[in-house]
C-alpha cells in the first residue's frame, strides 16, 4: 500500500465472519527497522491505541463484522513499514484461533509535476 505524506491510506484486513466464532482480540503491529510494536489493540474493553505517535491518526472501523482494516491519516514518512493485522477469535468450545496478514506501507512525498505541466494534453485541443 502506498499513501501520500500528510494523506491518509487504509491497510486492509478483511476476514468472514463465521457463525459460531467471537471476535476476541484485534491488534496492529508495525515493524520498522527490525522492532516490532503494538500500535492497536481492540478487545473487550474497548479500543486502545498504545504507541503516542498515533493517538488521534488511527482508527479501525467499528460497527462493520469482518473488517478491521486500519486508517492512518496525516501520514509521515516514518509511517512507513510492515503493518500486520492479527484477528483472534474464540469458537462456542472456547479454543483460540488466530489469523495475522501483513501488508507493507510506503509513505511517498507527492513528486511535483514537471513544469511543463501547465500545457493542455493534445486531446483536450
Amino acid at each position: 500500500v502506498t499513501g501520500t505524506w500528510m494523506g491518509s491510506t487504509i491497510v486492509p484486513c478483511t476476514y468472514v465472519p463465521s457463525e459460531g466464532f467471537t471476535q476476541q482480540t484485534l491488534s496492529w503491529s508495525l515493524e520498522r527497522d527490525s522492532s516490532t510494536s503494538t500500535i492497536f489493540r481492540r478487545d473487550e474493553s474497548g479500543d486502545h491505541i498504545l504507541l503516542s505517535k498515533f493517538r488521534g491518526r488511527i482508527s479501525v472501523p467499528k460497527q462493520s463484522p469482518g473488517n478491521a482494516s486500519l486508517l492512518i491519516e496525516k501520514l509521515e514518512m516514518p509511517d512507513s513499514g510492515h503493518y500486520t493485522c492479527q484477528v483472534i477469535w474464540r469458537s462456542t468450545d472456547y479454543s483460540l484461533i488466530t489469523r495475522e496478514v501483513t501488508t507493507t506501507v510506503k509513505v511517498v512525498k507527492e513528486v511535483n509535476p514537471p513544469s511543463s505541466s501547465w500545457e493542455l494534453p493534445s486531446s483536450l485541443h
